[in-house]
This record gives structure tokens, C-alpha cells and sequence, in this order.
């Protein structure tokens, strides 16, 4: 549901701090230099980003040796969404400190921002080897892998969390979901169960819903489904995996309106027209399926999906009586895709 830009790792508070204590304290003797990063460290706690980097900047010019400074540009920048400047002064004090964890981690979080998996998990990594069972820095690490698709990694660093602190509803959701996709489908729906029992949000109701709906638990998966929806009506996926589930039930007429609310939110969605062109064809309305059918082709993103609105078209047009339709868009689907069996065997029938 959430693209990249909405994804986000906690961003650590690191505060400089010279050899001899914390570089703020009023029993440390301050440079000029250093009571403007004082002052801007103390601007950025209020929230006033803008004035603590111009404090901050300040400060490095009347000191340009003054590396902790780039560590607060660093997190200043990266408030601001300016991933790029974020990374360069992270780079610039990581290149002089590198024993602190707080700046690996952070550096990561830009990272991720900027799409760079490797560099993210490489950072977040380095910053575990400092720091081997922090909470945070091994939370930041399973939404790192989370988004690099590694669900080993984050069932394993879920699972150490579980098993060593009082269970979190989202180590669990986390853990459900990544055993979900490895088709550990009965350890997935336990920990989704729980997650609930300790957290009943839109998230764990719908992620708990889709494993039963892959366990054929229709009844269940549509009360989930249904749950998600009560308490958060704009939930979009949830209407198209609640039409799913009331599809496998066949009761299509009741599936025909969640498919419908799916499309009105998200109407350049190949996978709402392509499943309410199944749904609108099995109800009987093959004018309806053959529209939805047509919209998914122009609207496919890749072959696979394209031979599949074809072959759908074929069924609906054979279901209309439009033999002559039907033949063509099985044969189309089979010069999208030679080994659709489906097409071939509908195709060799008519």
C-alpha cells in the first residue's frame, strides 16, 4: 500500500560530544563555533529545522574542523527531505567517527529514502555490529529488509525481539506477513491472531484476513476484511480482497459492489477491472466483464497480466454466444503467451 516515499525508519537522536564529555555542556568551555551548534541542536529539538541549520552552517565556517556539525546537517537535511544533502554530511562525519551507531542508522534512513537497499542495509548493519540487541536499531533493520523483499531477515530479527521482550503487535504483523509470503501459512495466521488480540487495527484485521483468505477460510477472510473496512472505510484493498473472497464463495452479486468501490477509488487499476470483469462475467453480465476486460489490457503492466485480460475476453465473448470474438482473443493471448494452456485447450474446443 505504501510506496517508498511513504516508508520511513526511525531516525535516532545522536548528540556530538568531545572526547572530554557531551560537547554541550555548560561545564565544557565553548568556541563560538560550538555555542551556534549548541544553539542549533537546541532549535532542531524545538522543531525550528530551518534555524538550526543556518546555526549549524554558521558554526562550520567559523570552524570547518568541527565534524560534529555535519552529524546534526545530517539529521537537519534529512527532516527536511533533502535525502541527497543528508547523505553528504553523514558522509563527511562517518569518514571521522565511526563508532557511532546512532549516525550508521541514521545514514540508512536516508538511504532508504533515496531507494538504495544496499546501502541502507549495509549501514544498518554496521550500526548492529556496534550495537548487536538494540530495539530500534533492529526494528530499523526489519523495515530495511521488508522493503528489499528479504523475509528471512525479518522473520529472524522478529523473532529475536519476541522471544526477548513482551511480543509487539507489529514485530508480530511484521513476522505474520513475511511468513505469509514464504507459504508458512499456519505460523503466520498464529501470529496474526495475536497481533489482533493485542492490537485489533485496520492492519492486523486485513493482513489477518489474507491468510485465511490463502487458507480458503472465505467466511473468515470477509469478516476480517469487513472489520478492516469498519475501521477504516478508505481501506482500497480491502473491498478488492473482500470481493475475492465473496467470489470464492460464489455469491457474485454480493461481491459485485466491493469490486465496484474498488474501481471508483483507484480507477487506473488493472486489478480492479480484471477481477470485476471475472466477477461481472460469472454474475452474467458479460457487456460489463468484456468493458473491465478491455480497460485491464491498455491498462496491464506486463505481459502475463495482458494474456490474462485476453483470455478473459475470450471466456466472456463465449459466454455471449460471439464465437468468432472468443477465437480471436484466445489466439491473441497465445501470441502473448505461447504456454497458455487455458487458451490453447478453449481455442482447440471452439
Amino acid at each position: 500500500m505504501a510506496g517508498m516515499s511513504a516508508v520511513a525508519i526511525m531516525l535516532l537522536a545522536s548528540r556530538p560530544a568531545f572526547a572530554e564529555g557531551y560537547i554541550c555542556d555548560d561545564a565544557i568551555p565553548r568556541t563560538e563555533a560550538v555555542a551556534l551548534l549548541c544553539n542549533g541542536i537546541a532549535k532542531q529539538d524545538q522543531g525550528d529545522v530551518d534555524g538550526a541549520i543556518g546555526d549549524v552552517k554558521h558554526a562550520l565556517e567559523l570552524q570547518p574542523d568541527l565534524v560534529e556539525a555535519h552529524l546534526i546537517l545530517g539529521i537537519g537535511y534529512y527532516y527536511q527531505h533533502q535525502y541527497a544533502l543528508a547523505l553528504a554530511e553523514y558522509d563527511l562525519y562517518l569518514a571521522a567517527v565511526t563508532d557511532n551507531f546512532h549516525a550508521w542508522s541514521n545514514r540508512a534512513a536516508a538511504y532508504l529514502q533515496t531507494g538504495d537497499l544496499v546501502a541502507a542495509r549495509s549501514d544498518i548493519d554496521r550500526a548492529l555490529a556496534l550495537n548487536p540487541h538494540d530495539v530500534q536499531l533492529l526494528e530499523n533493520r526489519i523495515v530495511i529488509a521488508r522493503e528489499a523483499d528479504d523475509r528471512l531477515t525479518v522473520i529472524e530479527d522478529c523473532t529475536w525481539l519476541i522471544e526477548h521482550f513482551p511480543p509487539r503487535s507489529k514485530w508480530l504483523l511484521d513476522r505474520g506477513k513475511a511468513l505469509g509470503a514464504e507459504s508458512r501459512l499456519a505460523e503466520s495466521l498464529a501470529d496474526l491472531q495475536m497481533a489482533v488480540q493485542l492490537e485489533p487495527t485496520a492492519d492486523t484485521y486485513y493482513f489477518r484476513g489474507i491468510t485465511q483468505y490463502f487458507l480458503a477460510q472465505y467466511d473468515a477472510a470477509i469478516a476480517d476484511f469487513t472489520q478492516t473496512l469498519t475501521l477504516q472505510p478508505d481501506f482500497t484493498l480491502a473491498y478488492l480482497k473482500r470481493c475475492s473472497a465473496l467470489y470464492q464463495l460464489q455469491r457474485y452479486s454480493a461481491a459485485l459492489p466491493d469490486c465496484d468501490e474498488f474501481v471508483r477509488q483507484q480507477p487506473d487499476s488493472y486489478d480492479g477491472h480484471y477481477n470485476r470483469g471475472i466477477v461481472r462475467s460469472r454474475a452474467g453480465d458479460q457487456d460489463g466483464a468484456l468493458t473491465d476486460y478491455r480497460l485491464a489490457i491498455e491498462l496491464a503492466r506486463n505481459p502475463a497480466e495482458k494474456a490474462n485480460a485476453w483470455y478473459g475476453v475470450g471466456v466472456a465473448s463465449e459466454r455471449a454466444g460471439q464465437k468468432k470474438a472468443a477465437q480471436d482473443a484466445y489466439r491473441r493471448t497465445l501470441e502473448i503467451d505461447s504456454e497458455y494452456r487455458a487458451a490453447r485447450t478453449a481455442l482447440q474446443r471452439l
